[in-house]
């Protein structure tokens, strides 16, 4: 215990009345450790940054030294700039009121001695600063909708909730339909009759759309996705081009396209026309359809020959089936006993007339060789329907060369088909949600030939169907832009067997007998290759002339 420190001793203090404190009140030191002043402090002086606030007085030596502020948060001010202990300073003079339109209040209200109410006050207003979104600075505008267009949506509501596969849009002067109310008729579905003793089956509906006498200038691109349709007459519009998706209506039975402004038919349509075709009636006549410069090739029609006419000619029908190895003296009804189940009830013969040079152009749509395919359209929405186009012709034997201007057709290089880099940067804006709202991204420094190429893929959208990209017709590769476009002229009729053999013309004038078909390549590779007149298209009716003199 003796080790333990010793407390120091309590320091003299004494009161003292006049002041009412103690005197002498210094704190107690230990032993030998030296006295300090009185006014001194246990700990160390509190130090302010300065960094903070350069303003702001420092507690040093016992002195408080604070400012004081007057006014509110944000519009502090010294209270009195010689004396820290000075009077507040009063409030300061309101400054008068003038008489002023506030914009963003949204009212106004003025007295009617000061202000004279048929004085114009110009406003001047600043503009709005330009939105960095590119989709806010070119709005879309909101479409409106038409009577007629109610009037679709109320029948195609009502053809859903009934049941009903025939919706019939037909006389209603409307000029477009939405894509979205053409693909609720998916939802169509047949409701099935429930008989004693006849099992419960589910049959796909066989749709029927009826859009006759309207005036749509392009048919909507959703009627092609539709997997059932079965019977579509879009006759007596103001229709100048049919999408190559039309091959994807595979359960089409009668097409019915006349009285429009076509040009010229898809080269994809004659894929509904192999055999086996479900396409049982065509339909495409009157056209204002583009005529070969060259006069039709001489082909004997074999509908006479079917007849029975006779004469020293015969027609001989190639094919493996031993329905179509006759002649035509031996066509009776016994040469159809004992096929009933092989034999098809028609078949579609498509023969090769004539062709038109081939238009070679480059990935950005433009024209370079001196051939040059016609828009496609008419040009004007007066121009009358009768009003035909003729176009030049070539050997349809000789492969096509390119005659591009100011180059030697004898240097011609085989051009590649590997795509550009601007026809992949195409290819993927095409699967883009909304390709219109491309544009608006593009720098307004952009060449011309860009924002042209976003429209056309954009159309290409919605006619065919929201599929931006094109089949190739020689090797079927996918394309945005076609680099090698021409022109095939056939003829094509339909062979009934039923109830006896027969040829059906669609059209029993001679002069519309040759029907323009389309055709595309995705490179200048893609070409068509030489060919004989007369010659079938693949996968239909085959027929040879024979000469048995």
């Amino acid at each position: 215990m003796a080790d333990e420190p010793t407390l120091p001793s309590l320091p003299k203090v004494s009161w003292d009345s006049y002041t009412q404190t103690f005197t002498n009140t210094r704190k107690r030191n230990r032993d030998g450790a030296p006295h300090q002043g009185l006014f001194s402090n246990s700990s160390d002086p509190a130090v302010f940054s300065s960094d903070d606030d350069p303003h702001v007085d420092n507690y040093v030596n016992g002195r408080h030294n604070k400012k004081r502020y007057v006014g509110s948060w944000f519009q502090q001010m010294p209270a009195s700039s010689d004396s820290t202990f000075a009077e507040l300073a009063g409030p300061q003079p309101k400054p008068n009121r003038t008489l002023e339109r506030q914009l963003d209040s949204g009212v106004w209200m003025g007295s009617d001695e000061l202000v004279d109410p048929d004085e114009e006050f110009p406003i001047d207003m600043e503009q709005s600063p330009e939105p960095k979104l590119p989709q806010l600075r070119d709005p879309r505008r909101v479409p409106t909708v038409t009577p007629e267009e109610l009037i679709v949506r109320a029948r195609i509501e009502t053809a859903i909730e009934d049941g009903n596969p025939n919706i019939d849009l037909s006389s209603l002067g409307v000029t477009t339909i939405p894509d979205g109310l053409i693909s609720r008729l998916t939802e169509v579905a047949l409701i099935p009759s429930v008989d004693k003793d006849v099992p419960f089956e589910q049959a796909n509906p066989e749709l029927g759309l009826y859009l006759y006498n309207n005036i749509l200038t392009h048919a909507p691109g959703a009627l092609f996705n539709l997997e059932h349709l079965t019977y579509l007459s879009l006759r007596n519009n103001q229709i100048s081009e049919l999408p190559p998706s039309i091959s994807k209506l595979r359960n089409l039975r009668e097409l019915n396209v006349s009285l429009n402004r076509l040009r010229y038919l898809p080269g994809e349509l004659l894929n509904l026309l192999e055999s086996p075709s479900t396409l049982s009636s065509l339909q495409i006549f009157p056209n204002p359809f583009y005529r070969p410069g060259s006069p039709l090739s001489q082909l004997e029609p074999s509908g006479a020959v079917l007849e029975g006419e006779g004469g020293d000619n015969v027609n001989l029908i190639e094919s493996e089936d031993p329905l179509h190895n006759f002649s035509n003296n031996d066509i009776t009804e016994q040469s159809f006993e004992g096929m009933s189940s092989a034999r098809p009830t028609f078949e579609w013969q498509v023969i090769l007339h004539a062709r038109s040079p081939v238009q070679y152009s480059d990935s950005r749509g433009s024209v370079l060789s001196r051939f040059r395919l016609p828009s496609g359209k008419p040009d004007g929405a007066s121009e009358p329907a009768e009003q035909y186009v003729t176009l030049q012709t070539e050997d349809v034997s000789v492969l096509p060369v390119p005659h591009l201007p100011g180059r030697d057709s004898s240097l011609y290089s085989k051009p590649s088909r590997v795509l550009s880099l601007f026809e992949l940067a195409l290819k993927s804006a095409s699967r883009a949600a909304q390709t219109w709202d491309l544009a608006p991204y593009l720098s307004p420094q952009a060449p011309p030939s860009v924002l042209q190429s976003i429209d056309r893929i954009t159309a290409q959208g919605i006619l065919n169907g929201n599929s931006g990209t094109l089949s190739c017709s020689i090797c079927g590769r996918e394309m945005m832009t076609p680099l090698t476009q021409w022109i095939e002229w056939w003829e094509i009729s339909k062979r009934n067997y039923e109830p006896l053999p027969r040829l059906e013309p669609l059209s029993m004038d001679m002069s519309e007998n040759a029907i323009p078909i389309m055709k595309s390549g995705c490179s200048w590779n893609c070409i068509p290759k030489p060919r004989q007149i007369g010659q079938c298209a693949p996968g239909t009716f085959r027929v040879k002339h024979v000469d048995r003199r």
